[in-house]
């Protein structure tokens, strides 16, 4: 078992349809408590060793959190070098999932070489990034914390050949079902193919009546968030959004997009809706990576501040969801450490993996399990999650 940990998703089934799902974890949550004790400085630098997931994300997220909770100033480098670290690493997940694990889960053959492609690419840019990106002194470097044009070029011709089957900016301009049912049918790719199969047969699959995530702003994350993930001892473990479960990720961050909209006004909040807004994100993703200007003061995807004396919180929007740090340091050392991770939010007890399986109509255990497992996919945990069938 790595530090992460697993998943076991738990289905009861009478032969016909399940009667209740189940969540088991082994996560132990350790690298939270792996980082107590520790200076600030060691603890942001530490933290993203200890993953092997969105590991650019969880030391954005340290190093924000850490710095703001010892009344450090980021520059303009470190705050670009923090969006665009993020951005590129959620340019790699997403391509790895629609090209490598979409397809697996679904009976197809993966495309393995357009992924390595993007992450040789990407690669040495997320090295000379990284350093900058994970600095909380607040010294200001010659480094530039932008990405080349050239690469976000390279990228964009890669999804387009293998994901969109043309520029991803002309395939954003798709707004409705019936148009996106075309483009399934006349693109030719991979997961155009993909998408089409699952409209046609699994339109419903995961449909889930749990609300997603509002935005995640300071305001909103001071009045719903952070009371519970000081007081609440098992918040990191079953994390609710203002009391509530809510689902996190792509969908909550674009469902407001045209193309988006038509999907969930057609199908709700359900795997065909989900693999949209991970293609509508993609596109907006590769658009926006490549600026000589990276916004990075107003970027939703990289945020920290202080809260009291000694705490501070880092928010990362991740290719999974809205990721958390927080931190309390006392006397120059990490003395309370928290670790909110997105699949905590998706797979939890009543969240929307759950409720979007809960009474599933099949009466193949085989054809059950291959469309829990994509419902699994659809929501993208960032640990190994296994499907177990039993009995009801």
């Amino acid at each position: 078992m790595t530090i992460e940990g697993e998943l076991t998703l738990r289905l009861a089934w009478d032969g016909c349809r399940v009667e209740s799902v189940a969540v088991r974890s082994t996560r132990p949550f350790a690298a939270a408590r792996a980082l107590i004790g520790r200076t600030p400085a060691a603890a942001g630098a530490m933290a993203p060793l200890l993953f092997s997931i969105c590991a650019q994300a969880q030391g954005v997220a340290a190093a924000g959190a850490n710095e703001a909770a010892t009344g450090g100033t980021p520059t303009a480098s470190t705050l670009a070098a923090r969006r665009n670290v993020v951005l590129l690493e959620t340019i790699q997940e997403y391509l790895w999932r629609l090209l490598i694990d979409w397809p697996q889960a679904m009976g197809h053959a993966p495309l393995l070489e357009p992924v390595a492609a993007a992450r040789r690419d990407i690669a040495p840019v997320l090295a000379r990034l990284a350093p900058i990106a994970r600095r909380i002194d607040g010294a200001q470097g010659p480094e530039a914390g932008t990405v080349p044009g050239s690469l976000a070029a390279a990228v964009a011709e890669l999804a387009g050949r293998h994901v969109y089957g043309g520029a991803p900016d002309a395939w954003l301009a798709l707004i409705d079902v019936d148009a996106v049912g075309a483009w399934a049918h006349g693109a030719h790719t991979l997961p155009a193919r993909m998408l089409g199969e699952i409209v046609a047969d699994a339109a419903a699959l995961g449909r889930s009546d749990v609300e997603l995530m509002p935005a995640a702003p300071r305001e909103a994350l001071l009045a719903c968030v952070v009371p519970a993930l000081r007081n609440t001892p098992d918040f990191a473990q079953a994390p609710r959004w203002d009391g509530a479960a809510v689902e996190t990720g792509a969908l909550a961050r674009t469902h407001a997009h045209p193309f988006v909209a038509a999907f969930r006004a057609r199908f709700g909040n359900a795997v065909p809706t989900r693999m949209a807004a991970r293609l509508v994100e993609l596109a907006a993703l590769i658009g926006a990576v490549g600026g000589e200007s990276a916004d990075a003061e107003a970027s939703p995807w990289s945020q920290a501040f202080a809260l009291d004396a000694g705490e501070g919180l880092g928010a990362v929007q991740t290719a999974r969801g809205l990721l958390l740090h927080f931190v309390r340091v006392v006397g120059g050392q990490v003395a309370h450490y928290r670790i909110v991770a997105p699949t905590e939010w998706n797979f939890h007890p009543r969240g929307p993996l759950v409720r979007g399986l809960e009474g599933l109509a099949e009466n193949d255990e085989v054809a059950l399990v291959r469309r829990a497992r994509l419902a699994v996919q659809a929501l993208d945990p960032c640990v190994a999650c296994g499907v177990e069938v039993a009995y009801a």
